[in-house]
């Protein structure tokens, strides 16, 4: 059943008020789309201030809490038919994807010729739809599967997830995906992401979940060079990034969860695995029934760094497809070069307060983004571009693989624990994507490749930089898990 808020009434008249039960118990999934209040062609060409996004605030939370009103009406507790409910679109009508296309044309070609002042999709880009009082939403037994699309045109802040969560006893799956790459306002990311991190503590984890993906979107900047901000926020001790330890600890309280993917690439820390401050209390802790754990890791830190560097011997085995490459090459070299000076000169390379349109948390100009592209790409990592020569695990990412390897032992019932990122094409890769990272398989899980003997050994398999190898206090956890007959294989790229 797939439905916007503007047709509330008519789903309430055809469920409610009809007379055939059928049509209430018959409801398996629920496709649900918001429609935001309009704006004038004025507003086109202003960014949202904050008296806008209060306006759209209360308006999704007013189309969430009818919609749970309808869904509870049908809600026969814990013998409820259970609804798959999925959150698709969020848009105004005078949005860029919701416009007539003759008008959009028009517009366009008036904007072209000077004779109109329209922002199109860059008047929302900086805002992120709040859900408003989740407390006041009735609690729904039957909905037992949530998906939510909040890395849409129109931004969700990825609390949404935990404030419906909270009101879903039986979920047993979640599927819910954000954005996570606010370069020019670092301040509007830590926020978002500590608010998240903030509720995710407070949850209590339902206790039927059984499948959690979270799909946390911070791709790489084009620039390498580029120093991103700290965004581990508050909510936790200093240097503690709050994202990976409430998703640390959520996971770890959810009695039923076996499989749990995070991905994007997701920008989490080694906190995602084990504390920074271990105590005997955490060191007890465990995923009891995790089966499936899955990362697909952003190359970018909470911190701001990088998990990769660039590759000191990438000339010793020059081979003709990287002759090809020399120009790229003394580019690398002369990155390097800044890439060292990066932390002193910050403001060439990356987020620096003093040269932002957004110094002291102001609203930007309503000129932002046109007059000023290049400023602009320079804020966000995309400016100058740069070959893509950051290739070998930096010590941060083999402390991630370390503490991955500690949190194993903690996962009794452990089948598969796939660890990775994705190194963009260049010459160091064969102008190939290819991953770096581990996937660990328990004794009697099957691989591609694998014989009838092998499959009955615990393995271990690492994609990794042409000469890398793990690093004996890494080697000596695997072993502990892996045992004697365990097998570790490499595939060099």
């Amino acid at each position: 059943m797939s439905f916007s808020n503007d047709d509330l009434d008519k789903v309430k008249s055809i469920l409610l008020d009809s007379p055939y039960t059928y049509r209430r118990t018959a409801i398996r999934r629920v496709d649900f789309s918001i429609n935001l209040p309009a704006y004038d062609d004025d507003a086109c060409g202003r960014f949202e201030r904050r008296a806008d996004r209060h306006i759209n605030d209360k308006a999704f939370s007013k189309a969430m809490a009818d919609l749970f009103s309808i869904l509870a009406t049908i809600d026969a507790g814990e013998g409820s038919t259970p609804i798959d409910l999925r959150l698709q679109h969020f848009c105004s009508s005078m949005d860029i994807n919701r416009r007539d296309q003759e008008k959009l044309r028009a517009d366009e070609m008036a904007r072209s010729i000077g004779k109109r002042h329209d922002l199109f999709e860059l008047r929302y880009r900086d805002s992120y739809l709040q859900l408003l009082d989740p407390e006041s939403l009735p609690f729904l037994h039957n909905v037992t599967s949530l998906t939510i699309r909040g890395d849409t045109a129109r931004k969700l802040a990825p609390a949404v997830t935990t404030g419906l969560m909270s009101r879903l006893p039986n979920l047993d799956t979640t599927d819910c995906s954000f954005w996570d790459m606010e370069r020019r306002r670092p301040d509007n990311r830590r926020q978002l992401r500590s608010e998240f991190s903030k509720q995710l503590a407070q949850l209590s984890a339902p206790r039927d979940l059984k499948k959690f993906n979270l799909k946390m979107i911070n791709r790489e900047p084009a620039n390498a060079n580029f120093i991103d901000g700290d965004v581990r926020g508050g909510f936790y001790p200093p240097d503690v990034d709050d994202l990976s330890t409430s998703l640390r600890l959520f996971t770890q309280s959810a009695p039923c969860l076996t499989n749990l993917k995070l991905s994007g690439p997701i920008s989490v820390s080694p906190g995602l695995f084990w504390p920074v401050v271990e105590t005997e209390q955490e060191a007890e802790r465990q995923w009891r029934e995790l089966k499936v754990f899955t990362v697909e890791l952003s190359a970018v830190r909470p911190d701001g760094g990088w998990y990769t560097e660039l590759d000191p011997n990438r000339d010793t085995e020059s081979s003709d497809e990287e002759e090809e490459d020399e120009e790229d090459e003394d580019m690398d070299d002369s990155l390097d070069t800044v890439q060292k000076l990066s932390h002193s000169v910050a403001s060439s390379s990356g987020y620096d307060s003093s040269d932002s349109f957004f110094a002291m948390d102001q609203l930007p100009p309503d000129y932002y983004g046109y007059e000023d592209k290049k400023r602009d790409a320079r804020l966000n990592g995309e400016e100058p571009s740069t070959s893509n020569f950051r290739t070998k695990p930096a010590p941060e990412l083999e402390t991630f693989f370390l503490a991955a390897a500690r949190a194993a032992s903690h996962m009794p019932a452990l089948k598969v624990l796939n660890v990775s990122h994705k190194v963009r094409p260049s010459g160091r890769t064969g102008r190939r994507f290819q991953q770096l990272g581990f996937r660990y398989m328990a004794a009697g899980t099957k691989y591609p490749g694998d014989g009838a003997e092998t499959r009955e050994l615990r393995r271990l398999y690492w994609n990794a930089h042409r000469g890398w190898r793990m690093s004996q206090e890494l080697e000596s956890q695997w072993r502990l898990l892996l045992g004697d007959d365990g097998i570790v294989k490499y595939t060099e790229w």
